[in-house]
């Protein structure tokens, strides 16, 4: 039996391995499977499509399993219709958060899909090969919805993995080292907290279990021994105990890692304003970058996303990490379905000061409303979900123009790139110029930097015709 593991594309642009694969395939191998990974994300001059042709012929596999978040679930589905297309026979599976929160909706749209993989899908997945080898019925296996005589059966959830030490170590080895920018390590599975536009909460209902200390070291051994010099630690929450980051990076500084390979995680901003000498550990230990939802400027929206944060604890937090030499780069939302212009606006000047203070910010223009997500449900409740072609998108409660502000945020880019595009270090600045220009734009005003280039570039050709366009659509936008 062999078993193909996929990613599909998303936007051709991934920068870590699929680690979720990497642990389906260590799962099979550890019983005798074998496995191999096809990741469509990773740069190449296509969508994929001919690439996984070709590994369809090499690996010739019994089953392919796809994973897909909500979206790249269209890809996925793309995936699964070229294998049907290729073989009828191959047995497809689909897995990952979208696929569990919505598993009949799934099997019910997609016919190219013959199974769908719920929550953790190491167990269950050597288990459905198995059956399928020994074709035994699938109704026995717990965590999979599928199809028996056009009837759509589903065999409920598997309990969590309670000790994550017993999985085998990813199986890091079955993907092209050069092909990424960094390779990635999951020291525990789950979040406790309940910010209302996650949905990671549906998949481990707020239950956290972590890995030991001793696992986590001999993972990254093995990564160093593969040639990583970059590791993300991709928990969803890597801050939550002081005393585990305490140990961890103790042995990192004690194994000399951090003299190896740079660290990066992603961590909550309350963790680091309790308990600041966080920031000093991980520094310490070789973590060049600390990633940071903030999400709002206001306190209004903070508190519809449960961040259980204020403006002042980002700041306070940021700057903690900013004195102890540990990069953060801080996450904003700029519209929800919750969010005014006023609220857009006190976002777009914390995070300006967050920028200002030393940090790196990036910003998300629209939240998405995932399955799974109290935000989603309190938007088909209220009647203002709105979902086209795989894109989850709502109707704003204070009936502000969306496609006016995706305008706006078009424009505020164009203007960044034709004012500052010449910058050394414009790509790190790009977001804090674009949200610079939006916050004018927003207020009715036409950025003053923005003004002095129209007024003062006369040469003709493609810039000028730029900066003319540029203009004209402010124009149009602000009357």
């Amino acid at each position: 039996m062999t078993v193909l593991l996929v990613n599909p594309r998303h936007n051709g642009k991934a920068e870590i391995p699929p680690l979720g694969l990497e642990y389906l395939a260590s799962s099979l191998r550890d019983e005798g499977i074998a496995a191999a990974i096809v990741d469509l994300d990773v740069p190449r001059g296509d969508n994929g499509h001919e690439f996984l042709l070709s590994q369809l012929q090499q690996y010739s596999p019994d089953i392919v399993g796809v994973t897909a978040l909500s979206d790249s679930f269209t890809t996925a589905r793309a995936v699964c219709r070229t294998i049907k297309d290729y073989s009828k026979e191959i047995m497809t599976v689909v897995g990952g958060i979208h696929a569990t929160v919505v598993s009949g909706a799934v099997l019910d749209a997609c016919d190219e899909i013959d199974v769908v993989v719920k929550g953790e899908g190491e167990a269950t997945l050597n288990e459905l090969v198995s059956h399928y080898h020994l074709k035994k019925p699938f109704t026995m296996i717990q965590g999979i919805a599928f199809r028996d005589r056009g009837t759509i059966v589903d065999t409920g959830q598997r309990e969590l993995i309670k000790n994550l030490d017993a999985l085998p170590l990813p199986a890091h080895d079955l993907v092209n080292n050069d092909s990424y920018v960094t390779r990635s390590i999951s020291t525990s599975r789950g979040c406790f907290h309940t910010c209302t536009f996650c949905s990671i909460q549906s998949l481990y209902k707020r239950i956290v279990r972590l890995r030991s200390v001793e696992s986590i070291l001999d993972e990254i051994e093995q990564l160093i021994n593969l040639d990583a010099d970059r590791i993300m630690f991709t928990d969803d929450n890597f801050t939550l105990s002081f005393k585990r980051v305490k140990h961890l990076c103790g042995e990192i500084m004690r194994r000399g890692y951090h003299e190896k390979v740079f660290f990066y995680a992603e961590g909550r901003i309350d963790d680091i304003c309790k308990n600041p000498m966080i920031a000093q550990i991980m520094s310490d230990a070789g973590f060049k970058g600390l990633y940071i939802g903030a999400e709002s400027g206001s306190q209004q929206i903070l508190d519809y996303y449960r961040k259980n944060l204020t403006p002042d604890d980002i700041l306070r937090g940021t700057s903690y990490c900013i004195e102890q030499n540990l990069p953060p780069v801080v996450n904003f939302i700029l519209y929800g379905p919750r969010d005014t212009t006023d609220t857009m606006l006190e976002t777009i000047r914390l995070a300006k000061k967050v920028y200002e203070s030393g940090a790196e910010i990036a910003y998300a223009e629209m939240l998405t409303p995932f399955p799974g997500t109290p935000i989603k449900e309190e938007l088909e409740r209220d009647g203002k979900f709105r979902e086209s072609d795989g894109i989850y998108y709502f109707d704003s409660y204070h009936d502000l123009d969306i496609d006016r502000l995706l305008l706006l945020c078009d424009v505020a880019r164009s203007m960044a790139y034709l004012v500052h595009g010449s910058d050394f270090l414009f790509s790190v600045k790009k977001p804090y110029f674009e949200l610079s220009y939006l916050g004018e734009l927003l207020g009715n005003g036409v950025p003053s930097e923005f003004a002095v280039l129209y007024q003062r570039h006369n040469e003709p050709g493609t810039i000028r015709d730029e900066i003319n366009e540029t203009y004209d659509n402010v124009q149009r936008l602000l009357d």
